[in-house]
This record gives C-alpha cells, structure tokens and sequence, in this order.
C-alpha cells in the first residue's frame, strides 16, 4: 500500500506539473498570436500608409519583378495611360508596352502606350529594387505626363504672340484712325454740297457707310490690346439681362427672346462691361438664327459660380470652329472683325469667370458665362 500511495503522489505531481506546463505553453500561445496580431495590424497600417502616399503621387508609378512582370500600377498611371489596374498586373512590361522597361540615361523624354493605342510622351526616371540583403528584385518607373507641361507651353507662346500682335494693332489702329477721320470729314462735306437727286450721292454714303465700320473696327481694335479695368459689384442676373435687352428692343421683333431667369440670383460684375459682353452675344444669337428664330436666356448656379447661358436655334457652329471663336481676328461673318468675342472672352476673365461654348450638330449654340457669386447680403 506504501509503495502505491508513492507512485499515486509521483504521479499526482506529474500531473501538477504537466498542467503547469500546459498553462505557460497555453499563455506563450496566447502572447504569441497577440504579437502576431499586433504585427500583422501594423503591416496593414504600414501597407495603406504606402498605397495612400503611392496614389497621392501626381507622377505615375509602375513596379515589375525581376522577370519584367507589371506588379504594382499607380493610380497617376491609370489616369496617365487609361489602364486598369487588372488589364496590366502580372503581364510583362513589354507586351502592355510595346517596348524595354528602362529608357537610356541620356533620354529621359520618352513615350508610353496609352490604351487606345496612343504614345503618351513622358518625362520618366527608372531604379532598381532590392531586397534587405541586396538581391534586386525589380524594377520601378517613376514618369510624368508631359502633354499638360506642353499645353502650358502652347498656351505661353500664344499669349507671347497675342502681346506682341496687341501692341502692333494698337499702333496700326492709331495709324489708321487719323487719317479715317479726315476722309469721314471730307466724305461728309461733299454729301453736304450734293443736291438729295445727285446719283454721286449714293456713293458718298458708301464712303461714309465704310468709314464708320472701319472706324468701329479701330475702337474694337484699341479695346482689345487695352487691359480690361473692372468695378465689380454685387449685381442681380436679371438686372444684367433687362440692361443688354433694352439695347436690342428695335432688333427683337424678328425673334423671340426667352427667359428663365432666376431673380434671386447675384453676381460679381461691373455691369458696364458685362452689358457689353451680353449684347454682343445677344447679337451674335440672333444674327444666327435669323428671323422667327428663338434666342434663350437662362441663368443656374452651382458651387463654382453663377451661369448666363444664352442659347439660339441656328445652324450651330461648325467642330472645326468651335476651339477657335473666342481668338482675336477669327470669323466666320463676311462683315465680322473677329474682335466680339475675343473682347467678351478678356471682359469675363478680368471678372474671374470663364466664356465658354458648346454647339450640338445642327442644334444650335449654347455660349456660357461664369461669374462669381456675389457673397449673401446683411439681410440674408
């Protein structure tokens, strides 16, 4: 009996001990999977932290293995190169691409395939990946879209010319107006001195007839090449509208003006100018609708601003036109100067607004004005 109250109490004390080996291995495990919790939390963080500063990257970014395989693909590069994700990842570089991964060092300015097939130019920088013990693993690109660079550039060159061409016309302008001035004059005393049944006299009133388009086409002329000076104000749409229209009252009979006008709507404007700016393309609509034509005047707002859209129900303006309208010296009117719009286009900028235009195909035109909205009266 000695000897099995022994073994039982060795084995009592086996047992003890190997519950307390299982309860340290227990809470190891636990403390274990913790860390390996904690640790695979913080490499999420670590990953979204990544891919947030890779697709706040305004440059675009392509990553491949050691095989050439495309593993990583920014979202700059989906907006670059109008790739999906899923379209190119785990596809060799040079199937998507058409070409190497790395451009030479002596020729950063390169292009890339975009989706539709197009060569995107690109300014791009290319590096090695390497593990932790230094094996390169990859490759990476970094590249900039250059097509905005190069738009900034045309867009530079143009208003380098547009100065150098105002400064021109506004001396060829002066030029021209001293001596018109003086044939007007003359022109005016021969009408004077002819009888109302002297044929002659018909000729006369074409001189003057010319005179006076061309002198309307020198003070155009001078508008332009001055800097536009405004006075905004707060100003009512409406009362903007009423002012442009009461100019046009012996010119609307032939068309019908429409309104949808909100007259709660205010605006930032020198009212002056953007008068000028709304009967010039009253006129416009109208001479393009002819007569028994429809002319609409509308006005909306949103978070950028207050729009005047005018919109008539002519033949539209050709595609070929419409990115051309708004330059000086461009018409498509046998009598036009080409100066209107170009005029309107400075008035509206100087406000901080945009004029823009939009003609479906045989639909007629739709021109927008832009405006700053006026900040809410005391009273609001």
């Amino acid at each position: 009996m000695t000897e099995e109250r022994a073994d039982i109490a060795l084995l009592a004390q086996a047992f003890e001990e190997f519950q307390q080996t299982s309860e340290k291995l227990e809470r190891a495990y636990q403390d274990l999977d913790r860390q390996l919790a904690e640790k695979n939390r913080q490499l999420a963080l670590t990953t979204e932290y990544l891919n947030s500063i890779l697709d706040s990257m305004s440059d675009g970014v392509i990553a491949v293995d050691a095989d050439g395989v495309i593993t990583t693909f920014s979202r700059a590069a989906t907006h670059i190169l109008r790739f999906e994700p899923e379209e190119v990842l785990a596809k060799p570089f040079s199937e998507v691409f058409g070409r190497d991964f790395s451009a030479t060092d002596d020729q950063p300015f390169t292009s890339l395939r975009a989706s539709d097939g197009n060569l995107v130019n690109v300014r791009e920088e290319n590096a090695p990946i390497h593990d932790r013990h230094g094996k390169r693993i990859g490759r990476v690109k970094v590249f900039a879209d250059l097509r905005e660079i190069e738009l900034l550039r045309a867009k530079l060159d143009r208003k380098d010319r547009l100065a150098a061409l105002g400064e021109m016309a506004a001396t060829v302008a002066h030029e021209i107006r001293n001596p018109l001035g003086g044939i007007r004059g003359f022109a005016a005393l021969l009408a004077r001195d002819l009888g109302p049944d002297d044929p002659r006299g018909r000729l006369v009133q074409k001189i003057l007839t010319g005179t006076e388009a061309l002198d309307r086409v020198v003070s155009e002329l001078l508008e332009y090449t001055r800097p536009v000076q405004v006075r905004p104000r707060a100003t009512a749409c409406a009362d903007l509208i009423e002012a442009a229209l009461g100019y046009l009252d012996d010119k609307t009979q032939a068309v019908t003006i429409e309104r949808s006008v909100d007259a709660d709507l205010r605006v930032m404007a020198d009212p002056d100018k953007m008068r000028q700016v709304l009967l010039n393309i009253l006129l416009n609509a109208m001479q393009s609708t002819g007569e028994n034509g429809r002319v609409a005047i509308r006005t909306r707002n949103d978070e950028d601003g207050v729009f005047i859209e005018i919109e008539d129900d002519g033949p539209g303006i050709p595609s070929e036109h419409l990115d051309h309208i708004f330059a000086p010296f461009y018409t498509t009117k046998e009598k036009g100067s080409g100066l209107g719009l170009a005029v309107a286009t400075k008035i509206v900028e100087a406000h901080g607004g945009t004029l823009t235009a939009i003609s479906p195909a045989g639909e007629g035109a739709i021109l927008s004005i832009r405006l700053p909205k006026a900040p809410p009266s005391p009273k609001e």
